[in-house]
């Protein structure tokens, strides 16, 4: 049955919001621990955890446009998006559990696996996830609906922080502890995904019109329906910049709250507390959202990080402080988190009208090529940096290692959320602009 082309039933938004789950058990776990994993479990040095890391994400952020364009291209009977879950979920648990097999290899050969491994993971994920991304402008194509689907997304993103956060390294320690433990979690997580993302393959429903395009747009013509796509550069710019604040952040809690804080059993928590807070202030932000607008919800949640981050500089390192300013920062994110995802999907109809191909693969490929970039460069200059500044591994850290940790921690994210934020004040796209381009759209197919 052939869903609205507006309205979503609940349940199909309950499973969309699930899928994200099942991807962010690989993509949380792996920005949470996977640097901390290289460094502390595997013994690799900082810079070479670093790009091991960050070059594996930058062939990611390569491969996403090129695979947003396969799928974007992709025609059968479940779709153009759908079928690319069912083909990629199991190649994607399987890449994703070789990330943490145990080996008795050591120096180089070491490294080589753990290269080969990275990449092989970030290629089926992009396989599976770039298709899922699409499938929230491809499933309606309702302003209001997107940032309802937005919202589900987010919280079931969340949830899986929360759930990679305060478990990954119980269960690690439960399940053998060092590299067979993070293997144990790696088979476990997978199995749930792998459901989860199937889940999504048999309830979701694409509804866009494609009458009037060409029934198999080329690179050329998807190219062109971003290349001018002025919303899409100021959202693309804006999560280059928050992600890079995002991965300085989150990547440095560990080893913060490790050497700085010396309470070692603190990571778990704070990883929770920071991914709890952005799962329960989701719905909240949904309604402030109907109410002052995509743009405005992400300015006002980057004031409210950017608070954050200032009283965490200033407030001493006590853990009932450590927290709250946590779950203060988690509150920002949350509504930065909601309001990009939901910004974004609306620019696929201004790239339409503006060339006349619906191109939500490219739209979200050329997204993921910031993001990923994003992420990768940042992970390589932050083991790099961590490596310039002192930090060695299982041993009691200088204090102007401490000191730079600290900088490198909180001053850096605050630099660039702001920057972030200085593009999304130029977004034009607001709910009644997008709602006559919708409009036009359709007569323009008639």
């Amino acid at each position: 049955m052939k869903a609205s082309p507006t309205t979503i039933p609940f349940g199909r938004k309950l499973a969309f919001g699930m899928g994200d789950f099942g991807f962010s058990l690989f993509f949380l776990t792996a920005s949470l621990y996977l640097l901390y994993y290289y460094t502390d479990v595997l013994g690799l040095s900082p810079a070479v955890a670093g790009w091991v890391f960050g070059g594996a994400l930058v062939w990611d952020a390569i491969f996403d446009p090129i695979m947003g364009g396969v799928a974007n291209r992709t025609r059968s009977r479940w779709g153009r998006y759908r079928p690319w879950l069912l083909w990629g979920a199991v190649p994607l648990a399987l890449s994703w559990c070789l990330v943490f097999v145990p080996t008795a290899f050591t120096g180089a050969p070491l490294v080589l696996l753990a290269v080969a491994a990275h990449i092989l993971f970030r290629t089926f994920y992009a396989v599976a996830y770039m298709p899922y991304l699409s499938l929230s402008a491809a499933m309606t194509r309702d302003s209001t609906e997107r940032s309802s689907l937005a919202a589900y997304r987010m919280v079931g993103q969340a949830a899986a922080g929360m759930i990679a956060a305060f478990t990954t390294l119980k269960l690690v320690d439960a399940l053998g502890g060092g590299r067979l433990g993070f293997f144990h979690v790696a088979l476990i997580y997978s199995v749930a995904a792998v459901a989860l993302i199937l889940l999504v393959f048999a309830t979701a429903r694409e509804v866009a019109d494609d009458a009037g395009a060409p029934a198999k747009p080329g690179y050329g013509a998807m190219f062109a329906a971003v290349r001018g796509n002025r919303p899409f550069w100021l959202i693309c710019a804006a999560l280059l910049m928050g992600y890079v604040a995002g991965v300085f952040f989150n990547k440095s809690i560990p080893y913060y709250v490790k050497y700085g804080l010396k309470e070692p059993e603190l990571i778990g928590p704070s990883l929770g507390v920071l991914a709890m807070t952005i799962t329960i202030t989701i719905p909240l932000w949904t309604l402030v959202m109907k109410r002052l607008g995509k743009r405005n919800v992400f300015l006002t949640g980057t004031v409210i990080a950017l608070i954050a981050y200032a009283a965490i500089w200033f407030s001493p390192p006590l853990k009932p402080v450590w927290l709250s300013l946590l779950a203060l920062l988690g509150l920002g994110t949350g509504g930065v988190y909601l309001s990009t995802w939901a910004m974004l999907p609306d620019t696929v109809e201004l790239g339409e009208w503006q060339s006349g191909v619906r191109a939500e693969g490219a739209i979200f490929g050329f997204v993921s090529l910031a993001q990923k970039t994003s992420l990768g460069v940042a992970a390589a200059v932050l083991g790099e940096t961590l490596s310039a500044i002192g930090y060695r591994a299982n041993v009691a850290q200088a204090e102007g290692t401490l000191s730079w940790l600290r900088l490198v921690m909180i001053a850096v994210p605050a630099v660039f959320a702001t920057i972030a934020a200085g593009f999304v004040v130029f977004y034009p796209i607001d709910k009644q602009l997008h709602g006559r381009l919708v409009k036009a759209l359709a007569r323009r197919r008639r």
